[in-house]
This record gives structure tokens, C-alpha cells and sequence, in this order.
């Protein structure tokens, strides 16, 4: 599958609809991009387009994966000494440490900041994920969980041998993830453009292509599928070349309490994005489906359960069929651009 370039004017656009639209940014702001050296260029552009509407400032931390401890404390330095009402982070955090750590996210709401979390974040995801009428993909994943707010069965097909057929039912939601955080105290990851549910069972073969944190800066796109073997909703089995990897997934999920159980079932709704590249901060948003093992987010989706762990799992170009109506095929929308809203 070939790369996705962005243009400089590309990475500009994008930086300029992160600030404008998605932040919703205000000359009566202070906002900060925590970086590190590698995402720095990325940062700058981010911060410049920042400083065409208000004050702004760039943080340079320490690298994640040398040692989260001293990255957090200095991320906790930096965030009490500039007092931002937003807040933007770019920068490689190969594990999610950050976004899975409560205090983190205690202390933006001690500012009431809006934030976008953009780890990994790189040219494809700023100058294509970002670079797009965000307010239109917020319409769109509005309408898509509008459609599928009644569905109760859900059969998801790949030509790279996914067959799954999951069943959806009352009091599991369907959630929108627009990539709008506008008012005091919102966040979230971007690029965006998602909804998902816990599904109540699942049953069959999931092929995937791109395997989630903590897996995926070391795996990237999969030459070959990992298959994974689903039973009432649990992962029963893994199958794939690279028997490192499969291991790795497997025992991560085997070795934490609700690690097999089927969290998450997402479409991706952020339709300017075309193909899947590697990189999950991408890979989530782009036409298609992604599945996550273990936490449910049970604030979204009203799953009775917990699991410490949570490891999306990406399906290349699939089909799907909710109640009978095809949703997707080969991962393009076969429904309305304008779906009505309820």
C-alpha cells in the first residue's frame, strides 16, 4: 500500500482547521503544544497557526519511551507555569501512557482546557486526517450513529478474511467521536471521526491489519493479517507468521483481567481519509472498522465490565451489514452523504 503525502500547504491547512474548527480557539486563549524533538516541525506549525488568533507557546518534554515519570513531571512543570486554556499534544508516546493516565487529564481540568491528544502524530496525520471540514465530519458520524442506533445485527466481512457477526442490543449505545472539543473542559484524540458501541456478543474471524498500542509504532501495516478467533465475545484464538507477535498480543490480552473480551466495535466515519496507513492515530478515522480488546469505556457505551487494557485491532477495506443494510463495502459508505438526523 503506498505512503500518503501531505503537502506543506496541506500541513498547514490542517493545522489551521486543528486551531480553528476543532479547538475552536479564541484570541481570548492561552494555548500550549507540548512536542518532543522529533514532532517538533509539526509542533511549530501547529503553535504558528495558533498565534494567527491568540498567545502561544511550544514545550519541548522529554522522550515518553526513555521515561515516562520524568516526561509526566515535566509535562505537570510546564502545564502549572503556563496555565493554558488549550492544549495540544504532539508528541511519540509508543506505549499511550499518557492518555490512560488519570492524572494527566486531572490536571488539564484544572484549567478547564480543551485538548487534543495527537500522539504519533506525523505529515499524513496533519496534513490529510486534519486537513478537512471538520464540521462536516461531525455531521456525517452524527448521521452514521443516528443509523445505527437500532441496529441488533452487525456481520463484518474482509477479503483479507474477516467473517464476524456481532450482536448489538439496548443499553450498549452507539457513541459519536466527532473531533469537535469547543467548550471548557472537552478532548480527545485527533485526527478523528468515529462511533462505536460494546457489542453484547461476537462470534467468528477477525483479520486485521494494524494492531493498536502498545503494539503498534513496533508493527506498523501488517503484511499478513493477524487472525483472531472470536467466541461469545471473547478472543479464544491468534494466529499469525510472525510468531513474536502473536504471542506478544496474545499473552498482553491473556494476562489482564477482561484483556479478551471484545470492548469496542467502531466504524470509522472521517471520509477524506482513504486508506489505512500504519499508524492507529490514522488508521481509526479512515472508512472502515476497527475492534478494540478489553476496556469497554463503559461511560459511553453502558458495558457492566472493566479491563485495564485496551488494544485496537484495525480491518483493511471491510464490508458491513447492519440488519441487512450495507453500511460498507470494501470499505467505502454505501449510504446517503446527507443522512437525515432523528
Amino acid at each position: 500500500m503506498p505512503d500518503l503525502i501531505a503537502s506543506q500547504p496541506d500541513v498547514i491547512r490542517g493545522a489551521t482547521e486543528l486551531i480553528r474548527t476543532c479547538l475552536a480557539v479564541t484570541d481570548a486563549d492561552r494555548v500550549l503544544v507540548l512536542t518532543d524533538r522529533r514532532t517538533r516541525p509539526l509542533a511549530d506549525v501547529i503553535a504558528d497557526q495558533a498565534r494567527t488568533v491568540t498567545a502561544a507557546t511550544v514545550a519541548v518534554i522529554p522522550d515518553i519511551a526513555a521515561g515516562y515519570e520524568l516526561a509526566r513531571q515535566e509535562i505537570g512543570r510546564v502545564l502549572d507555569a503556563r496555565r493554558p486554556t488549550v492544549t495540544v499534544f504532539a508528541a511519540a508516546d509508543p506505549g499511550d501512557l499518557l492518555a490512560w493516565d488519570p492524572t494527566f487529564w486531572a490536571h488539564l481540568e484544572r484549567f478547564g482546557a480543551r485538548h487534543a491528544h495527537m500522539p504519533a502524530l506525523d505529515d499524513a496525520c496533519l496534513g490529510i486526517g486534519m486537513a478537512v471540514d471538520y464540521t462536516e465530519v461531525a455531521r456525517f458520524t452524527l448521521g452514521v450513529r443516528d443509523l445505527l442506533s437500532d441496529a441488533r445485527s452487525v456481520r463484518v466481512t474482509s477479503a483479507s478474511g474477516t467473517d464476524l457477526l456481532l450482536n448489538c442490543g439496548p443499553g450498549r449505545p452507539w457513541t459519536p467521536f466527532t473531533g469537535l472539543y469547543q467548550c471548557v473542559g472537552q478532548g480527545g484524540r485527533l485526527p478523528q471521526g468515529e462511533v462505536f458501541c460494546t457489542p453484547l456478543t461476537a462470534d467468528g474471524i477477525l483479520a486485521v491489519s494494524v494492531v493498536g498500542y502498545p503494539f503498534n509504532a513496533a508493527s506498523g501495516l501488517l503484511a499478513e493479517p493477524l487472525l483472531i478467533e472470536v467466541e461469545g465475545g471473547t478472543a479464544v484464538g491468534f494466529d499469525h507468521p510472525d510468531q513474536e507477535l502473536r504471542s506478544q498480543v496474545r499473552d498482553w490480552l491473556t494476562n489482564a483481567p477482561g484483556g479478551l473480551r471484545l470492548g469496542e466495535f467502531a466504524l470509522g466515519t472521517n471520509r477524506a481519509l482513504p486508506a489505512i496507513t500504519g499508524n492507529l492515530l490514522f488508521d481509526e478515522n479512515v472508512p472502515g472498522v476497527h475492534i478494540a480488546f478489553g476496556h469497554p469505556f463503559p461511560d459511553y457505551t453502558g458495558a457492566d465490565w472493566e479491563s485495564p487494557v485496551h488494544v485496537d485491532m484495525v480491518v483493511d477495506r471491510p464490508s458491513v451489514h447492519a440488519d441487512g443494510l450495507t453500511v460498507l463495502a470494501d470499505g467505502q459508505y454505501c449510504i446517503p452523504s446527507r443522512l437525515p438526523r432523528s
